[in-house]
């Protein structure tokens, strides 16, 4: 299945990111060469980390959570669209959220991103789209919350962190992957997006 072979992926190169930055202990990690800098990319380097930083994550903690959501939600589409289409979402989420990140902050040299959450959020949102009935839970919020609902308070939520700015989270990264695999997902469909908006319907008819 492309779920496990992406999963196996996002693993080997993240063990390898690993053990490159055990070796630059005590080192700047500017020169990391698995971040993506979009002011690196601006001046005309950093490409090989343009494509690595979608597969590399900061460390277990990060590459187990997003390998988890990925074995979670990517048989949902990859059973309702196809491999193919799967793949498609996967890596046009991760080129989109690359693009917009680029866009607002190619002039930042401090910022930098990691990790593959991009592609993995829109492989959630996909899921979505295919699948609007089910609930959505982390480990974070271990309470099932419709899956619509969790759409619209992720992009909003994802939004206004953005907005603010600071932390360590790439939310405008999370925000375009959600997006792209949200609209792609409405297009490949053979339903389109009217199971999501039936199940919105019917949400506020019956009161959730």
């Amino acid at each position: 299945m492309l779920t496990y072979l992406l999963i196996g992926i996002n693993v080997l190169v993240s063990l390898i990111g690993f053990s490159r930055m055990n070796s630059m202990a005590g080192y700047s990690m500017a020169g990391y060469s698995m971040f993506f800098s979009p002011s690196e990319v601006s001046a005309g380097r950093n490409y090989q980390g343009m494509l690595l930083s979608h597969f590399a994550h900061a460390d277990g903690a990060h590459l187990l959570f997003n390998m988890v959501t990925l074995y979670s939600f990517g048989p949902v589409v990859e059973q309702g669209l196809g491999s193919l289409n799967m793949l498609l979402i996967y890596v046009s989420a991760g080129i989109v959220s690359a693009l917009f990140v680029y866009y607002l902050h190619r002039a930042d040299p401090r910022y930098r991103v990691l990790g593959a959450s991009d592609s993995v959020t829109g492989i959630i949102f996909a899921a979505i789209v295919l699948r609007p009935e089910m609930n959505v839970g982390f480990f974070y919020v271990p309470i099932p919350i419709p899956a619509p609902l969790f759409a619209v308070g992720y992009i909003v939520l994802s939004t206004y962190l953005m907005r603010r700015g600071g932390g360590h989270i790439s939310h405008e990264a999370h925000l375009a992957g959600g997006l792209s695999g949200l609209l792609l997902a409405g297009w490949l469909a053979p339903g389109g997006f009217g199971p999501l908006l039936g199940r919105i319907q019917n949400m506020f008819s019956s009161g959730c």
